[in-house]
């Protein structure tokens, strides 16, 4: 995968992934703007802008910050805990470049798509957290060759279904025992905002956890084997 990497100045590959995604802002934009009703075009704009979220945090692991560029490369052992782990792969800094780069594509689209900005401010957090997610997730399959073997099939079918039984749990929960709550979430803007972003935010621990449990065992195991063969 080394080997593969392309050989731009970091210059560069900033300009060209801020092309792409005003390309893919007005793209999506001019997609969502032939839509009439406003609430159908909504729901396809966040989709289209999450998954710009998610294409852009792989752009900047592939490119920007690369898994041999990250601190964890220079650990000596497994990490001591989730905290450590997302400082060595630094999860921050990954985010805000995928923040950074999704700037002009998300403006563009707004503005292209007549998407309101009220509507498109309150998904915000939710795109972050998808951010946060893609980049966690594909920082550790990078990092782990055996686990990115299973990791696309069994852990990601399970999240995902997970994630939609968590949705649908919540809707029944709050519908039938809170139905001021069930009708705010299910029938606002903002309730659907703050739904979304909770859901994105499990599913952040979910892959969290995931990531973290496997590195540290891959780790471990490579740390074992060195020492067996040190002996």
């Amino acid at each position: 995968m080394e080997g593969k990497r392309i050989s731009l100045s970091p210059l560069l590959l900033v300009f060209l992934g801020l092309l792409l995604s005003a390309a893919g802002g007005f793209l999506a934009g001019d997609f969502v703007s032939h839509i009439s009703d406003v609430e159908i075009r909504f729901g396809w704009w966040w989709k289209l802008s999450g998954l710009g979220f998610f294409l852009a945090s792989h752009y900047v692991s592939e490119f920007l910050l690369p898994v041999e560029s990250l601190p964890i490369k220079n650990l000596a052992g497994p990490p001591r805990s989730r905290v450590e782990f997302l400082k060595h792969i630094a999860l921050a800094k990954q985010v805000l470049f995928v923040c950074a780069l999704m700037l002009p594509g998300l403006t563009i689209s707004i503005v292209v798509g007549g998407v309101p900005a009220v509507s498109a401010v309150s998904c915000l957090p939710a795109m972050v957290t998808v951010a946060l997610m893609a980049c966690t997730w594909g920082t550790a399959v990078d990092l782990n060759p055996t686990f990115a073997e299973k990791a696309w099939g069994c852990v990601l079918i399970i999240g995902g279904l997970g994630i939609v039984f968590l949705s649908g749990m919540l809707i029944l929960i709050f519908t039938l025992a809170i139905p001021e709550v069930g009708n705010f979430v299910c029938e606002t803007e903002a309730g659907n905002a703050i739904l979304l972003s909770l859901l994105m935010g499990a599913g952040f621990l979910y892959f969290l956890e995931v990531s973290y449990r496997s590195l540290r065992k891959s780790l471990a195991e490579t740390n074992d084997q060195q020492r067996l063969g040190g002996i």
